[in-house]
């Protein structure tokens, strides 16, 4: 279950993108706004993940593939891993490139809130076979000629359910949606 909440157009805002041609969709349901914000997200593949032990952050840019409105990244390592061990509680920022100059009202990205889920090949054989089905894994490693993740490298999936996600597409009528699981 989820709800969505949308912030009304401000009249600066509702002028301007009146004067580009932009119309501001109100979206009625989850599931519509849902539909939008699935078609921004499999296009893009790379989310820059937030993590932190409480003192010191890191944004790590990941690779990300995408289940329902679940992402899951699949990583051998890094520091990021020590901050999970210490807070689940994660952030993350999906953008894709822009340029204001050409047009100021591109801008296409969303901000993040999750509880982030750590998958060890060895502690979780089942829940980590099971993310690597919903990632579509096997597939990619066939068009390398592989059979199986490298044995020698133990892998982890990091699991990212988002509570929150707040998205902005102005040019594809998506004016500060905010998306949240109930």
């Amino acid at each position: 279950m989820s709800k969505i909440s949308q912030v009304p157009v401000p009249p600066p805002f509702a002028q301007a993108f009146k004067a580009s041609g932009i119309k501001i969709k109100q979206f009625t349901t989850p599931e519509a706004f849902e539909r939008v914000l699935k078609k921004f997200l499999k296009r893009n593949h790379v989310l820059h993940l937030s993590t932190c032990d409480g003192v010191s952050p890191r944004s790590t840019p990941l690779e990300y593939r995408l289940h329902d409105l679940t992402f899951y990244i699949l990583s051998e390592g890094g520091g990021k891993f020590a901050n999970l061990e210490k807070n689940k509680k994660v952030s993350f920022s999906i953008a894709e490139p822009y340029d204001s100059e050409a047009d100021y009202w591109n801008y296409k990205g969303l901000q993040a809130w999750a509880t982030a889920r750590v998958l060890n090949q060895k502690k979780h054989p089942r829940q980590f076979q099971e993310a690597l089905k919903n990632m579509n894994i096997m597939k990619t490693l066939k068009k390398l000629g592989m059979k199986q993740l490298p044995p020698q490298i133990v892998y982890r999936i990091i699991e990212i359910k988002p509570d929150r996600i707040k998205y902005g597409n102005p040019r594809e009528g998506v004016f500060r949606v905010t998306w949240s699981r109930t």
